[in-house]
């Protein structure tokens, strides 16, 4: 869970840009949600589209995030060097989307009252939001430059390790359920199931090359 800190030959302009990325990433997110409620109406069938759509954003960013310094240190190219110079900017990124998605999820449940086809917003969700908005606030404060001092590395590894991997097995879980349940084909969740099994091989490859070139500095 290392983050790159200094990215060489950068302006001020630059490390600003950079730095409102995940605002970015934030905005897309809702504005995919709100797209899908304005083209599909303010109804159940807009809400869930909405939902799809942000879950899927969210997603693609978690993918990037995830993967993008175990490929830049198995392959030292330019591309994916400077991806793994935003990394904190795709985790803080993927943490403003998925809250993005929580509240799109919750808003419409808060402002319909609650009758026979819908039961407003429940404490199960209520928990559910809860548990996500912690989760990925907490991803977000260890993914700081100087969480590492307030925490120390060891936590602070262990703190974005455990959280990540979390969302690893909601996303790998969620794909699985909707190839193997009674829901329509799509092909986002088969893809998305297949690339959660491509980032786990390609960290377990980081960790054996980290490995390798350690016993061979030793040797």
């Amino acid at each position: 869970m290392v983050a790159i800190d200094q990215v060489p030959g950068s302006s001020r302009n630059g490390r600003i840009a950079r730095n409102q990325a995940w605002i970015l990433a934030g905005a897309a997110t809702a504005l995919l949600t709100i797209g899908a409620w304005l083209a599909r109406g303010f109804g159940d069938n807009g809400f869930r589209v909405g939902s799809e759509f942000a879950w899927r954003f969210t997603f693609l960013i978690y993918f990037l995030a995830i993967v993008a310094g175990p490929m830049a240190r198995l392959m030292p190219l330019a591309v994916l060097r400077r991806l793994c110079e935003e990394r904190r900017q795709l985790i803080w990124g993927f943490s403003a989307s998925f809250a993005v998605y929580l509240l799109g999820v919750l808003l419409p449940n808060l402002l319909s009252p609650a009758g026979p086809d819908n039961e407003g917003l429940t404490g199960g969700m209520v928990m559910l939001a809860f548990f996500g908005f912690v989760l990925a606030g907490i991803i977000a404060f260890a993914a700081r430059r100087d969480a590492a001092q307030i925490l120390g590395e060891k936590a602070r590894t262990a703190i974005l390790g455990v959280g990540l991997s979390t969302f690893w097995l909601t996303y790998a879980l969620s794909g699985l359920a909707h190839i193997t349940g009674p829901h329509r084909p799509d092909i986002f969740y088969g893809t998305s199931l297949s690339l959660m099994i491509i980032a786990l091989l390609v960290r377990f490859a980081d960790c054996m090359a980290v490995k390798i070139r350690g016993r061979r500095e030793f040797i």
